[in-house]
């Protein structure tokens, strides 16, 4: 079958695709503890002060969390960073504050940061040292600061101290160390430690088995001073972190979250344009906001920054839904959040401007799903523009972001053929519900919205297409049939589902893809009942084949289905739900063979077998008994097989039959 392209943004969708790389997401998994719902928000050491941290100025860090009305605005963790420990450890091998720079100890220090209100994180390493003394080993040559192989007394200690954060750096693995297995350790020694501690993974780059074992997790190197990083530094500026954590916003969600490093606003070198661009980037990324200024010296400008409760409702907002890019011309980027769900209505917008110059950024409402009327306002202004219908326009400084949110009542989900589609039976992709985006659907390519079938929404392509010019739609009786596709990682599209049992049920999907990466996942009601379906690499794009999973219960009643794209560029024709173990395999067989009395063959060994009967789309009906020695790919002897279903009561039609113990599935008309 050959997919047509039939836009011009179609085949640039396609040449942006190849640029990306394709991140499939983990199957349900259960967190690891009960913390930080919302990003977490405070202080920490390294950026302004490095390794030159001591008791009197954590404690003056400490006053002014709560003089300046940071801890009121959120800010509750004060975090130590690497080498608030001694050169050695114990007698008894347990870590140990220096006691120069610390005299009082952590635990002292760690009742003074709360009994100011305030959460005690501190820093520790996987490896055999920490990254100071690994990078400074003259002075350090035995410190045994790492936690390697001393998880469960480091996290036992870290709770003696009232520690409530440990970040986990990744600095002097053991020779034959494993990373994973390194940080599981911790994890579990942090589970039995008795207190709730949260755990802040920081290897330097995502993986998909941190999920599992941290809350957070560092998605890039570390961050430097600078808005871009020199070309070949290990360091990166903040406009190269925007770049990298944006495709990993999937991940993101209550007690688990991306990091891309701490704060540098206030440090002195990004322009106020620079710096609230900083912080609404990582409010619309769902990150942590983890200060790393002077807060003793912060200026008006910068505590204003900081402590923008708009900025700050955005970043906390509880439905845990990370932003994500959706346009991206010439340096001109616009990025959205959903706010309470992805159809509440309320949606948070940056118009981000990477140029050395200002540009004019257009937002066309349409393009982000949204019709009528809609009230906007500007976040960092905190002022009203009143309520807008079709667009708007801004001039964005250089490296500046304008920061709005959008409130607007959405055109609620309805089915597309207004007839809920019935499970058991066939589901045609394409037809997925009429409505707003972040209601019936949801597709992260806004320039590309729509293609063939259907004006708006999702991609959709057709299959076996007649030509038409290009820069056209195709229309339905153009093409033999249709499939959404050119699908990245979150997208999904909604279904209105009449379910007839309660039950699980067998599904089988119609699918093709040229990557190794492509997967999707049905949920109903919001809650998963497959895991992570695996497509398999065809040749292209228009090889299409099919997969089969059994879904968990599904309710009986009217349901939302969704179809989530977990791992990008799949296409998906159908899908068929059916109720008998076997029929996942016949609707598989049948299909994909044609389904046609030609080329079938169903031959029993036995002069007596029996036989299930399925309806076309699947449905169990039945069995029937039938002297198999007769089947054969001849239309008499099917004819004879559909004779002996007309004397056993079925009506005319078209019917699916297997033997029992066979493996081939064989089309039988039943007719006068």
């Amino acid at each position: 079958m050959s997919l047509q392209k039939v836009t011009k943004n179609k085949m640039n969708k396609i040449k942006l695709s190849i640029l990306f790389t394709a991140v499939a997401i983990l199957p349900a998994f259960s967190q690891i503890n009960d913390l930080v719902k919302t990003p977490p928000m405070g202080w920490n050491s390294w950026n302004v002060f490095h390794e030159n941290i001591n008791e009197n100025q954590i404690k003056e860090i400490a006053d002014v969390m709560v003089s300046s009305g940071m801890k009121d605005a959120g800010y509750i963790y004060l975090n130590l960073d690497d080498n608030w420990m001694a050169k050695t450890r114990n007698a008894n091998g347990d870590l140990q504050a220096d006691p120069t720079r610390f005299p009082s100890g952590m635990k002292a220090l760690g009742d003074y940061i709360h009994n100011k209100g305030l959460k005690f994180g501190i820093y520790g390493d996987r490896g055999l040292r920490t990254c100071h003394h690994y990078n400074n080993s003259s002075q350090f040559p035995n410190s045994e600061s790492g936690s390697y192989m001393k998880e469960e007394r480091d996290a036992k200690t870290f709770a003696s101290w009232g520690v409530d954060y440990l970040k986990y750096d990744n600095c002097e693995p053991a020779p034959g160390s494993n990373q994973r297995q390194d940080y599981e350790r911790m994890r579990d020694a942090l589970l039995k430690s008795g207190r709730d501690i949260v755990f802040s993974i920081c290897a330097w780059g995502y993986q998909d088995w941190m999920p599992k074992t941290g809350n957070l997790w560092r998605t890039t190197g570390d961050i430097s001073n600078a808005w871009e990083a020199k070309p070949g530094d290990w360091f990166r500026g903040v406009a190269d972190i925007i770049e990298e954590n944006e495709k990993l916003y999937i991940h993101a969600g209550p007690g688990k979250w991306n990091d891309p490093d701490m704060l540098q606003v206030g440090n002195g070198k990004l322009t106020m344009d620079e710096s609230r661009s900083h912080m609404t980037m990582w409010a619309m990324m769902a990150a942590p906001l983890l200060t790393g200024n002077d807060l003793r010296k912060m200026t008006p400008e910068i505590k204003d920054i900081y402590m923008n409760a708009e900025m700050i409702a955005v970043n906390q907002d509880s439905a845990g839904i990370a932003g994500h890019r959706v346009s991206n011309e010439n340096g001109k980027q616009i990025w959205i959040r959903y706010l309470g769900s992805q159809s509440s209505g309320n949606i948070a917008v940056a118009l981000y401007n990477k140029n050395n110059t200002t540009q004019t950024i257009d937002l066309n409402f349409a393009d982000i799903g949204i019709t009528g009327e809609v009230s906007v306002r500007d976040i960092w202004q905190k002022k009203d523009l009143g309520l807008l219908k079709t667009s708007l326009s801004a001039e964005v400084p250089a490296h500046g972001t304008t920061f709005l949110r959008l409130t607007t009542k959405l055109d609620p989900a309805e089915p597309f053929g207004d007839k809920a589609i019935a499970i058991p039976g066939k589901l045609e992709v394409e037809d997925y519900d009429k409505g707003s985006a972040g209601l019936a659907y949801s597709d992260n390519e806004i320039a590309n919205q729509g293609n063939a079938y259907r004006e708006g929404g999702v991609d959709v392509v057709g299959l076996n297409c007649k030509a038409v010019p290009e820069g056209t739609f195709l229309k339905d009786s153009d093409c033999e049939g249709y499939a959404i596709g050119y699908t990245t990682v979150g997208e999904w599209v909604r279904y209105t589902v009449n379910v007839e049992k309660t039950k699980k049920y067998y599904v089988v999907a119609r699918v093709s893809s040229g990557s190794e990466n492509s997967s999707f996942r049905l949920f109903l009601n919001d809650k998963a009942i497959t895991d992570t379906i695996k497509v398999p690499k065809g040749a292209d794009w228009d090889t299409y084949t099919t997969v089969s999973v059994t879904s968990q219960e599904m309710t009986a009643g009217e349901q939302a289905l969704k179809l989530q794209i977990t791992g990008s560029y799949v296409n998906v024709d159908w899908l068929y739900f059916c109720e008998e173990e076997n029929c996942a395999d016949t609707i598989k067989t049948a299909i994909h063979a044609g389904v046609n009395n030609q080329n079938l063959e169903l031959i029993s060994q036995v002069k007596v077998s029996e036989f299930n009967v399925f309806s076309i789309t699947g449905k169990h009906l039945g069995r029937i008994h039938f002297d198999g020695s007769m089947l054969s790919n001849s239309i008499s002897k099917n004819d004879a097989f559909a004779k002996e279903m007309k004397f056993a009561g079925y009506t005319n039609g078209v019917y699916i039959v297997r033997a029992v113990k066979g493996e081939k599935a064989l089309k039988i008309v039943v007719k006068e």
